[in-house]
């Protein structure tokens, strides 16, 4: 297994700036939420409390789903309007309880409520419908005439761009200090008294020295019911004696929290902040019986050891809630980095599997989960199920895997993770893909990769991914190349012609199982963009009459219209400038293949060949990556999109031979220095991209600066030499700069 470091060094980098309690926002960074299932198949959402949920295991956030804590002044802020609420019964309005609770805006309101029932002013005419007279409404206004001037100490704003600034907050008035402490003790309502002694804590903790808060807390927390804001005050002491640089009995109080109010689960995480291992020991020192304990090593196990934390929880108290949280990071930790392992045989890859899973970890699942001795345990058995299948201990997992279902909640997030993993259990099982393995497998694998997932927490594209890997490596080993393809997709598969006539001879029969069915549909290439590649591939070869025969047999590549004029060749390249261009004609894939044989039949006959030859260069050279009609050998199969061209397709799309041939047969049966001035430059371009070619695209670095950026090419110096009295000439110096260069003029 791969254990975090155990002097929690990992808690010291990360959660240095927040450990003052809840005292204020914590400082945010994450604005990004990753996927978590593309390596994962155990979904920790199924069987454990909401509460643990940040904590679940995340490869890159602090906080899974959350990434860094930042709503320390807001996260209880609904349970503050409903106590209110219930507490007013309808006295006032919902929304104005939680005006009057959470908006700063209704600062100067609260004054003059407070002013109008205590000195007889004039109410705000939002709150005309107010009984100032009734008790509780006069309670509400008084308590919240010194919660604001509270709240007024204890927040700051957070600067994101900045961890270590933090802008010094105003210390509480020791007056108000004072005066809360004394409703505190003369309030009888219990409400009302829990919650100055609430307020209380938080002005003594925003204090300046926070002197009173530990004698205070001593002293009243016997009386004090322990609910939500019994603990929110338990946390005021933790920040208290962090301050105070006391990190064991602040994380040991942090731990309490954590254990007894599952709403402080997430900022008491985030809080909890050992030093080095014996800070952690010390607190455990500190704990007065099983469950504080407990409390202890759930925090450990978030931080440093899911596996130790397991077992220390497991023999204290085997009931402990905190041991089911635990083990989804530990099994999320197992198969993400046993998933990621890349495989080319089904044997390699079970081998390696079996391997690196963390035999301990396999062990005390499955221990666990034989004893059922844990709330949940059939969490435990799906866990230990999944864990063996990881092993190869396929029977044990079925075993266990039809327990767990007995014994599952009948939720459909439930079974359907109970089913996913007898499926890759299965699918894990089968050595040889024939008739028996297919059938067992069609209506599984159907569900699988068919059926619309209704609940997005489920994690199951790793499986649907993993499942058509594994069956293409063992088609692979049986040499059933076109199932192989179907199911994992090669993009090398179509470089080889024997390959490519199977896989049509497949698409073009209609009788097929249902098994071959499945593949067909998960597979993204159809005999459509096979012939489409044909025809890309004869088009380039200059089999002009084959590729118009292939491309008419393609339904989408024919229709696909070019963006630039393709006859067009102008001096210098702008992709964009041809593509915004008015053109008369639009030509498709087809439409151009079909007037590129019309001009090449007429100079096969001696027809203006001046012209067709020119035009049929231009198709030639636009074709190529250099050219304005790249479309043309954009499909799925070559795949080829980018400025980057694979190795296997350089020789074709960046080839000029047959525009540089055509530029040629032009020159030569021209009779105008224009003319030739003309195809001399033309040819000079392929030239210079033959050169590009040999000299950058084919290199690792291709983005990288260019060493040289032009030469002398041979059609510049004939160029120079032969038409330097041309119009064309004098058009080539104005637009291309590499020319002027080559000149001297720059």
């Amino acid at each position: 297994m791969r254990k975090k470091n155990n002097s929690f060094k990992r808690s010291v980098a990360l959660f240095s700036v927040a450990a003052f309690g809840t005292c204020g926002i914590v400082l945010a960074c994450a604005d990004y939420f990753m996927e978590y299932d593309y390596d994962s198949d155990f979904t920790p959402e199924v069987y454990v409390d909401e509460s643990y949920a940040p904590l679940f295991y995340s490869l890159q956030e602090v906080f899974y789903k959350v990434g860094f804590d930042d709503v320390h002044t807001s996260r209880f802020n609904d349970d503050i309007v409903i106590d209110w609420s219930d507490y007013l019964k309808g006295k006032a309005t919902r929304e104005q309880v939680r005006y009057l609770l959470l908006n700063d805006s209704a600062a100067s309101e609260l004054d003059q409520l407070y002013s109008a029932i205590w000195k007889k002013t004039k109410a705000p005419a939002r709150f005309n419908a107010l009984n100032l007279a009734d008790e509780r409404i006069r309670s509400f206004v008084e308590f919240m005439h010194y919660a604001k001037m509270i709240k007024a100490y204890s927040t700051e704003p957070a600067y994101s761009w900045d961890y270590d600034e933090k802008k010094k907050t105003p210390v509480t008035d020791p007056k108000v200090i004072a005066q809360v402490e004394k409703l505190y003790t003369e309030t009888k309502d219990p409400f009302l008294k829990n919650r100055y002694w609430f307020q209380t804590m938080k002005a003594y903790f925003y204090g300046k020295d926070q002197q009173g808060l530990i004698p205070f807390f001593e002293k009243t927390k016997a009386t004090v019911p322990q609910n939500m804001l019994y603990y929110r005050g338990v946390a005021y002491v933790a920040g208290t004696h962090y301050r105070k640089k006391n990190y064991a009995t602040a994380n040991y109080l942090y731990s309490i929290a954590f254990d007894k109010c599952p709403e402080m689960r997430v900022v008491t995480a985030y809080n909890f902040h050992p030093q080095e291992q014996q800070d952690f020991q010390t607190s455990l020192s500190l704990a007065k019986n099983n469950d504080e304990k407990a409390g202890l090593w759930a925090l450990f196990g978030y931080y440093a050891d899911e596996k130790q934390a397991i077992q220390e929880i497991y023999k204290l108290n085997p009931a402990s809630p905190h041991l089911d949280y635990l083990l989804t990071r530990l099994v999320n930790q197992e198969e993400v980095a046993l998933n990621g392992i890349d495989f080319k045989t089904a044997e390699e890859y079970k081998r390696t599997r079996k391997e690196k899973l963390d035999k301990g970890a396999l062990q005390l699942v499955n221990t666990i989960a034989k004893e059922e001795k844990t709330p949940k345990p059939y969490l435990w058995n799906i866990a230990a199920g999944y864990l063996n299948i990881l092993v190869g201990n396929y029977t044990i997992a079925s075993q266990l895997l039809d327990k767990a279902e007995k014994q599952s909640p009948k939720s459909e997030l439930a079974l359907q993770q109970i089913h996913l993993f007898k499926i890759i259990n299965m699918l894990s099982s089968i050595t040889k893909m024939d008739d028996k393995a297919e059938n067992k497998l069609l209506v599984d694998l159907t569900w699988l990769y068919n059926a619309k997932q209704n609940d997005e927490t489920f994690r199951y594209r790793h499986a649907l991914g993993w499942s058509r890997q594994y069956i293409a490596s063992l088609y692979k080993q049986q040499q059933n190349v076109v199932m192989a393809e179907l199911f994992d997709r090669d993009l090398k598969f179509y470089q080889t012609n024997t390959n490519l006539e199977a896989m049509k001879i497949f698409q073009e029969r209609t009788a097929k199982t249902p098994w071959e069915q499945l593949a067909s549909g998960i597979y993204n290439i159809t005999l459509s963009d096979i012939y489409e590649y044909q025809s890309t591939i004869a088009a380039y070869a200059g089999r002009i009459d084959e590729a118009i025969a292939f491309m008419e047999r393609s339904k989408e590549g024919k229709d696909v219209e070019l963006l630039g004029n393709p006859f067009n060749g102008k001096i210098k390249d702008c992709h964009d400038c041809d593509h915004a261009a008015t053109q008369k004609v639009k030509y498709t894939k087809l439409s151009l293949l079909k007037k590129m044989k019309e001009m090449k039949d007429h100079v096969d006959k001696g027809e203006d060949v001046y012209n067709n030859s020119l035009l049929l260069a231009n198709a030639f050279y636009n074709m190529s990556y250099f050219g304005n009609a790249r479309v043309f050998y954009y499909g799925d199969i070559m795949a080829q999109y980018g400025n980057y061209i694979d190795k296997y397709y350089q020789p074709v799309l960046l080839n000029c031979s047959l525009a540089n041939q055509y530029y040629q047969r032009a020159f030569d049966v021209a009779t105008t220095a224009e003319q030739k001035a003309k195809c001399t430059y033309m040819m000079a371009k392929c030239e210079r991209n033959i050169f590009y070619t040999g000299k950058y695209h084919s290199r690792e670095d291709f983005y990288s600066d260019p060493d040289v950026s032009f030469l002398a090419w041979n059609g510049f110096k004939k160029l120079k030499s032969d038409y330097s009295n041309t119009k064309y000439y004098k058009e080539v110096i104005s637009e291309c700069g590499y020319f002027r260069k080559f000149l001297g003029m720059e």
